[in-house]
């Protein structure tokens, strides 16, 4: 390539490995460098278009826009590669000129690389056919440099200052838009916690915290849309109100963390039994609801049995001081003879409380069981 005002290459001593290496793998250039979103071998419009101007304007068949990390270079931009590194926009560091240019911190121009100590053993040069380079620094406003905006030729080329400050100009520009890039990245991350912190505080919203159950608000909300879904499919569902029976014995005798943990237990124990279907909720204190889908009052004596096994099992290992043991009462809503969500749970309450009745007179009360009534929602 042709130059009219001749000027020699920029002097740039090479930095020792470790200093070379330090420079390469700083953690805040790093940083910098990865939050730019530009490391992942897809092209930046914005890039392209400029680095296509760079070739255009110092009359080179290849430019590019270099970014450096620790193990190789990106090229976000990119005109007139081909070959390996130009498909995978991007080669190792075996094959960087534009790694010295981070390094240093400096502009590198390469008028013969054959003939240049710094890059003669470059790869770059021996099999890639770069033989004259100019690189730039592209620098943030922190001043952390993260590659360089670089024209490559395959012949020996001596650089103008006229070509040297075009680069320079084009160097401005391409970091404009990777700080753009950057920001964007930014608060897209930024926008994604926001969510994420949106979702965690909707999910508190309805949710037991102790126990991970829905709370009162969350089972309300999801069981409105269970009943809207029976009425219109037509197909029935069971509402079971439950309770810890001797949950105060436990608080009172072994502190209220152990109580916890029967609740925690307990609250398994009801997700372990039901299907994923199934709607199971605490209410508050010992106090457990579910809404059992598809389901009718014929298979109530089935769940008991299934409730009933399954604290038999748990409380079979011999691992506590105490027993879990509930009583249970249900409420079952047919198509045929609706009846409201509150009117359900207020049959089912009261079918609790008369199985816990019929419990203690019968001495039952804090076994392992959950014999229970089935009261049919009036």
């Amino acid at each position: 390539m042709p130059a009219t005002q001749p000027t020699a290459a920029v002097p740039v001593v090479p930095l020792p490995p470790a200093a070379h290496h330090a420079r390469l793998t700083s953690p805040t250039r790093l940083a910098a460098l990865h939050a730019t979103g530009l490391l992942d071998g897809t092209a930046n419009p914005v890039l392209d278009r400029l680095a296509r101007l760079t070739a255009r304007l110092l009359g080179v068949p290849v430019a590019l826009v270099s970014l450096v990390d620790d193990r190789g270079q990106h090229f976000p931009g990119m005109a007139g590669l081909t070959g390996w590194a130009g498909e995978g926009r991007g080669t190792p560091l075996s094959h960087s000129f534009c790694q010295h240019v981070v390094a240093t911190d400096r502009m590198l121009l390469v008028e013969n690389a054959a003939e240049h100590p710094l890059v003669m053993e470059n790869l770059a040069f021996k099999e890639l056919g770069v033989i004259a380079y100019a690189g730039v620094p592209l620098r943030t406003a922190e001043g952390e440099t993260l590659g360089a905006l670089c024209a490559i030729d395959v012949a020996p080329a001596r650089w103008t200052p006229e070509q040297v400050a075009t680069l320079e100009d084009l160097a401005t520009a391409a970091m404009a838009e990777i700080e753009l890039r950057a920001t964007t990245q930014a608060l897209l991350a930024a926008q994604t916690q926001l969510q994420a912190a949106h979702e965690r505080l909707k999910a508190q919203a309805v949710r037991d915290g102790l126990t991970g159950l829905l709370n009162r608000r969350g089972f309300a909300e999801a069981a409105r849309q269970q009943v809207a879904m029976a009425e219109r499919a037509g197909v029935p569902f069971v509402v079971a109100a439950l309770d810890l029976d001797g949950f105060k014995q436990i608080n009172d005798t072994f502190g209220h963390d152990v109580g916890d943990e029967a609740l925690v237990e307990m609250a398994v124990l009801l997700k372990e039994t039901c299907r994923a279907s199934d709607l199971v909720a605490r209410l508050g204190g010992d106090e457990f609801v579910l809404l059992l889908t598809n389901t009718d009052a014929s298979q109530v004596d089935a769940m008991r049995d299934r409730l009933a096994t399954a604290l038999a099992f748990h409380n079979a290992d011999g691992l506590r001081d105490y027993v879990l043991a509930t009583s249970v009462g249900f409420a079952a809503w047919t198509p045929g003879e609706p009846t409201s969500l509150p009117v359900l749970l207020k049959a089912a309450d009261q079918a609790m409380y008369a199985d816990k009745r019929a419990r203690r007179a019968g001495g039952r009360d804090g076994e392992a069981g959950c014999d229970a009534d089935v009261r049919e929602a009036a």
